[in-house]
């Protein structure tokens, strides 16, 4: 047995016999990836800096196939969420450079041959069909506290010049002005059966009033019709005149 077996094991054995009141991961002795289970004997909870050692150990522990695993799984340790408090290693620049590089040669080996799933060709129209179901049978709910965090997390943020350009280049080409009854038909089947909270009538309704005392309500809001040339308010416009209004212009 090796320095780094020795140390692993030494590291997993005393997690087996100890009790712990601090947060702690739970980590596979054998990893599920190298045939391990998700039995009692095979798991230990260890604290988050042990967790990372362990993974680390891992790397030296095995060759071929295997360690390439062990890499992916160490380079998986940065990962956070809302349930983990990765340890942040003070592992050396010249070691962290090395564990990049060689993710990145292992990587590209796994790769080689295969069509990353964010390039080569489009979904299938039955490939987007099935995400669409799953989509609609778990809807996604969207709570005011995310989107007031989304709101502000884009506060005092501009775009780029080349963010502009790109937005500018995917708009070309695409009808301008009211909706075709094509879209206005889509949009009305995919909310049809979804109630709007009371929050969201408030909302709008506080809107409206807004709107109506700055003078910038669509019933206050004047503009000429490019069929008979009158002047009316945007509610009258879209009501009779745009594409319900056949009279030729007027010279």
């Amino acid at each position: 047995m090796n320095k780094y077996k020795k140390w692993y094991a030494s590291i997993t054995e005393h997690a087996k016999t100890r009790i712990l009141d601090s947060y702690t991961e739970r980590h596979h002795i054998i990893p599920r990836s190298l045939n391990g289970t998700d039995e009692k004997h095979n798991l230990v909870d260890l604290t988050a800096r042990e967790h990372f050692i362990c993974h680390w150990l891992l790397t030296k522990m095995h060759t071929g196939k295997a360690r390439s695993k062990m890499i992916y799984a160490l380079n998986g340790m940065k990962r956070t969420n809302k349930e983990q408090e990765r340890y942040e290693t003070p592992i050396t620049s010249r070691v962290y450079a090395r564990l990049k590089e060689e993710f990145g040669k292992t990587h590209s080996a796994t790769m080689r041959g295969r069509v990353p799933p964010n390039k080569g060709k489009p979904m299938s129209e039955e490939q987007k069909a099935k995400i669409r179901a799953t989509k609609k049978a778990n809807p996604r709910i969207i709570t005011e506290e995310y989107r007031e965090q989304q709101r502000q997390g884009r506060l005092g943020k501009t775009h780029t010049n080349n963010t502009k350009q790109k937005m500018s280049a995917s708009a070309k080409g695409k009808p301008k002005g009211p909706m075709s009854e094509e879209n206005k038909l889509k949009i009305s089947n995919g909310t049809k059966g979804i109630k709007k909270s009371k929050e969201h009538s408030a909302k709008k309704a506080e809107t409206l009033k807004r709107l109506a005392a700055e003078g910038k309500h669509h019933s206050m809001i004047k503009v000429t019709c490019e069929h008979c040339s009158k002047e009316v308010t945007k509610l009258v416009y879209g009501r009779l005149h745009g594409q319900n209004c056949k009279s030729p212009v007027l010279p």
